[in-house]
This record gives structure tokens, sequence and C-alpha cells, in this order.
């Protein structure tokens, strides 16, 4: 996947090389040929939303756990972490919970070693169900990137709550997406001001930040170079000098 990445058109997905998560298997759970996310991030490698394709479902939980199981028994090593992701946002999953409870009881038998962990917006994390089943996993990684909300994520959301709701994931990862539009930019110092106090107040233990590594589904949309990315890792130390920061 060194260039832009297709829909993935399988359940369970990879092994790939993450640049955050090692050997991370992946866990697919929206219906057959869609990309349907709560975002639509010009940035997204999976392209932009699209209509629930004809015909399509969301996945069983027995259907997860077939599939999860099968792959695990077929790889030659456990893989680091097995990721909820896929082509769009997991939590949208209207049995999300039980999907959840039944792949961790799946790893215990098959692959006691790997961690579980998901890449999600955020924006379901206030709901009940969504955030206890989010904090039964290893890894919570959750989205807030700089930059006009709208322009960068696609949608109007209140970023407010969003961060409020996260502070009852602790511990968890923020990773944010650092980019440049035709005429926006993530990486600017207007950009960052705007975001370090909602990063602050969303009180992560970890911060990923990460430009493209893949073609993004709007062509505009521009890598932000490695030294500013460094920049901007300096910024978030010194407002919140106990979390961990990484540059990927």
């Amino acid at each position: 996947m060194a260039d832009a990445t297709p829909l993935w058109e399988t359940l369970v997905y990879g092994p790939v090389r993450s640049r955050r998560l090692g050997v991370s298997l992946g866990i697919n759970l929206l219906p057959q040929h869609s990309k349907l996310c709560s975002f639509d991030c010009p940035y997204c490698s999976c392209g932009f939303n699209t209509p629930r394709a004809a015909g399509s479902r969301w996945p069983s939980p027995d259907e997860v756990v077939h599939s999860l199981t099968r792959a695990l028994a077929r790889l030659p090593a456990p893989p680091d972490c097995i990721t909820f992701s896929g082509n769009g946002e997991p939590t949208l999953h209207p049995r999300f919970a039980v999907v959840v409870d039944r792949v961790l009881a799946a790893r215990a038998t098959a692959a006691p070693e790997a961690r579980v962990g998901i890449l999600s917006n955020g924006l379901t994390a206030g709901e009940k169900a969504v955030r206890e089943a989010l904090m039964r996993l290893d890894h919570r990684i959750m989205k807030l990137d700089p930059g006009p909300l709208q322009r960068v994520n696609g949608v109007r959301y209140d970023v407010h709550r969003l961060v409020d709701d996260y502070r009852a994931l602790k511990p968890y990862t923020v990773q944010a997406m650092v980019v440049k539009g035709r005429d926006w930019d993530g990486s600017s110092d207007e950009s960052v001001a705007a975001w370090l106090p909602r990063l602050a107040r969303a009180e992560p233990d970890a911060v990923q930040l990460y430009s493209l590594a893949r073609r993004p589904a709007d062509a505009s949309v521009l890598n932000v170079p490695r030294e500013r990315l460094d920049e901007m890792a300096i910024a978030i130390r010194k407002a919140l000098p106990q979390c961990r920061v990484e540059v990927f």
C-alpha cells in the first residue's frame, strides 16, 4: 500500500506495516464497497465518503470473529496490534460494543500477545455504550487535527464537546494529521495557536503528529515537512509537559 489505498474489500486485512502500530492486522467493520464516516476528510487515503453500496450490510459479530480467527491462524507470528480501522469510522457499527467483546475474546485465545486498538474520529465517544467499549481496548487513538475544522475534517461538529468526551477515555492518544489545503494550512502559526488550547483541554497521554504517506482524496491537499512537525512537537511539549509526543 505504498500509494493510494483502495477500499478494503475484506473484513480483516493485512497485516500492514504501520508507522504508529508496528505490524497491524486491520478490522474493517464497514459495509463492503462503501466508504462511510462521520468525517469526510480531504486528506483521507480511502477517498471521500460514498453512499452505502447497494445490497451491502454491516458484518455480524460472528463474521468478524470468524474472519479474525482465520487470519490469525494463517500468520507466521502474531501481529503487534489488531486494529479497528478500515473504510471509515468503526464505531458507527450498530453492534460495535458486541464486536469489541468478541474480538477481545478471540484475541485472548488466538494471539494473547497482540494489543487491540482503534483509530477513531471520536464523534461517538460521548455515547455510553461506545465509550465503555473503547475503554475495554488496549489502545484508543483518537483524532484531533489542527486547522479549520470544516476544511480539514469536511464536516461541522462541536469540537468543545469532543475534547470533553476525550477526557473520559484516559489513557489515550491523540492522532493529528497535519496538512495544507488550497486556502488553509493546518501547520500555520494561527492554526497551531487555535489547536493547542483544545489539545490541552483534551488531556491526552500521548500525541502522534504525522502528515501524508499516501495519495489523499483531494489531490490539492499537501504534505507538511518533517521540520515543521518537529517545531509543532516542541510547542506541544511546552503546553503539555507530561504528554509523550511522537512525530511520524
